[in-house]
């Protein structure tokens, strides 16, 4: 009987434990170098949320509700997210967020590591901060500030392995 207990609360652990890693909402399962096709077949949402604008032929952006993106994700509550695509490939991707006060830095903390040495200006009563994450396959881009009565967020992740892509759309729009 006592090893029937310590089985059932070894499996609630494990339920909670999953159902913690599971909170936060994995963007990087959006591939960097996915096709506009694939990336619509993964964002399995009808044209009524996904309104996809096309700039030249080689550039493209994909707009969708946070909270439609990422379901479980509460800081994606009224949050916009934009997939960037140059030349047929996902290259970056877009959240944004207006609130009363900072949540898309509670769900980049968790998912790209606790920034220790924040900015002090991040703690004012109206923060206007800004700091990146950079690994080897990307870079992370965090900013916040006042907007009206409101805050401004916004996480901007950019492939590393694409920069090539970025160069040649800035030389054609430098030619245009």
């Amino acid at each position: 009987m006592k090893k029937n207990k310590i089985l059932i609360v070894v499996l609630l652990a494990q339920l909670f434990f999953i159902g913690s890693v599971q909170a936060a909402c994995d963007l990087q399962s959006f591939r960097f170098g996915i096709s506009h096709k694939a990336l619509m077949d993964k964002l399995k949402l009808d044209d009524f949320y996904v309104m996809p604008k096309v700039i030249g032929a080689s550039n493209q952006e994909v707009y969708a509700p946070g909270e439609k993106v990422c379901k479980n994700e509460k800081s994606f509550e009224g949050a916009g997210i934009e997939f960037v695509l140059l030349y047929d490939k996902l290259v970056e991707i877009q959240i944004s967020k207006l609130s009363e006060s900072p949540s898309l830095v509670n769900w980049a903390e968790s998912v790209f590591g606790v920034k220790p040495d924040k900015p002090t200006n991040f703690y004012d009563s109206k923060p206007n901060a800004q700091w990146l994450w950079v690994d080897p396959k990307s870079v992370v881009y965090y900013s916040i500030e006042p907007d009206a009565n409101s805050l401004l967020e916004m996480v901007v992740i950019q492939s590393r392995n694409h920069q090539s892509y970025f160069s040649k759309f800035g030389k054609e729009q430098e030619e245009q």
